[in-house]
């Protein structure tokens, strides 16, 4: 299977997890088609000034591809400068936020796997 970019669905969310700004989300495989140990499998891009607000994971883990820009992760409150190449990685029961604090766009290719319960 092929999935050409015009049949990705795109999305902006407002204040995504108590963030600052719109963060755009174009799903790269949509939901209905991921088997069920994953959750996400998407690209998100932050404009500078915006976030993604802390959250916790459970039950589940994250992984963020930093594809291009610069940026802050908090990972568990401590903040870590990050930059295209670095992994970011979320396991269940931490926290974890992003924020684009430069003058280019952030993007992050994220992937969330459902662990079993």
């Amino acid at each position: 299977m092929v999935i050409k970019p015009d049949r990705m669905r795109k999305e902006l969310v407002s204040n995504m997890r108590g963030g600052k700004g719109q963060v755009e989300i174009t799903h790269l495989v949509d939901r209905n088609l991921l088997v069920n140990e994953a959750r996400l499998f998407a690209k998100l891009t932050l404009k500078p000034g915006t976030s993604i607000g802390p959250h916790r994971h459970e039950n589940e883990f994250e992984v963020f591809f930093v594809l291009s820009g610069r940026g802050i992760f908090y990972d568990n409150d401590k903040p870590v400068e990050v930059q295209a190449g670095d992994v970011c990685l979320t396991m269940s029961g931490e926290t974890h936020s992003v924020e684009n604090n430069s003058s280019e766009d952030l993007v992050l290719l994220a992937v969330i796997i459902l662990l079993p319960v």
